[in-house]
């Protein structure tokens, strides 16, 4: 009889053991007390980590995508966000994303036919297209020397520095512009500094925080002031093809974030004081064409910014 009590008390104490754990793995956010009454289903979701203990570039793509998760835990219920392993290159992440190695994950990747072939795309546009509008980095000599260029044909003449394996170098070379690709982040600004070519374009969003990076180093370096590049290139957060479920619910988070205001101010603590620096007024524009997206549907168009939006602010 004794016996018998004994592993009536042990079965009981299993049982509240098998609970808490079951709530410590989905996520850590229960108390081994609350899941004996509820075991709440805790979902886990993946997003892009940094390449170093210094980069902050995915930091933005970090917060908006749990602002959407916020906007949706009535419906989908609790949530946890883990990093993608350290150290990787986007182009790992990418095949890494493929083979589903990464639960729920979610990367903001540049629009093409061919991504969107790829994975599962929610088709608003993270940073609203503000990567598509790109002023210069120059040599501090050659500050006023592209004050009369105003066309497409005469930015043909010069030389334009630009990453091996960006989207942007290959649009801006199917635009005919004169690039040269190079390997190495740190390398274009040091090229420019050396006055070793015309011109490195960056996004307005970037320009601010590489001009305080890279400046310090490079005294020659500075952002030409009278040419604005703009050609459409929407960013999107992708995920597998069979992840359509958690899809949704990021998809209905943006939506009612992007409605609500919240998305717009995110965006705006991130990027208004590095589109000041770009000093945008007075620019002169030049299109150019993005011949990798020709199947896209524009309707994500309206959620993008406009110059006349940034003017007001």
């Amino acid at each position: 009889m004794k016996t018998l009590r004994i592993a009536f008390c042990f079965s009981i104490f299993s049982a509240f053991f098998q609970s808490a754990v079951s709530a410590q793995s989905a996520g850590g956010v229960q108390s081994a007390g609350r899941a004996l009454s509820k075991v709440e289903t805790v979902t886990i979701f993946t997003h892009m980590g940094s390449e170093s203990s210094t980069d902050t570039r995915n930091l933005y793509d970090k917060k908006i995508l749990q602002l959407a998760l916020d906007k949706t835990v009535d419906e989908y219920g609790p949530y946890h966000m883990v990093p993608s392993a350290k150290g990787l290159t986007l182009h790992r992440l990418i095949k890494l994303a493929e083979t589903g190695f990464y639960h729920n994950f979610f990367f903001k990747f540049s629009a093409t036919d061919e991504m969107t072939k790829r994975f599962l795309a929610i088709q608003i546009p993270v940073d609203r297209g503000i990567v598509g509008f790109r002023v210069a980095f120059v040599h501090a000599d050659n500050k006023n020397k592209y004050a009369n260029v105003r066309t497409l044909e005469e930015l043909q003449k010069h030389s334009i520095i630009q990453g091996i394996g960006w989207l942007d170098s290959d649009i801006l070379k199917e635009n005919n512009l004169s690039i040269f690709k190079v390997s190495g982040y740190d390398n274009m600004f040091e090229m420019i500094s050396r006055n070793r070519a015309d011109l490195f374009f960056r996004g307005i969003n970037e320009i601010e925080r590489e001009l305080n990076d890279f400046q310090p180093k490079h005294p020659n370096l500075i952002v030409e002031p009278n040419i604005l590049l703009q050609y459409p290139l929407p960013r999107f957060f992708m995920t597998a093809k069979n992840n359509t479920e958690q899809a949704k619910r990021v998809e209905l988070g943006l939506k009612r974030a992007f409605a609500d205001g919240s998305f717009v101010e995110l965006w705006k603590s991130y990027y208004l004081s590095s589109i000041e620096t770009a000093q945008l007024s007075g620019r002169r524009i030049i299109q150019l064409e993005n011949p990798y997206i020709k199947n896209l549907d524009s309707g994500y168009t309206q959620y993008n910014f406009s110059v006349s939006e940034l003017l007001r602010e």
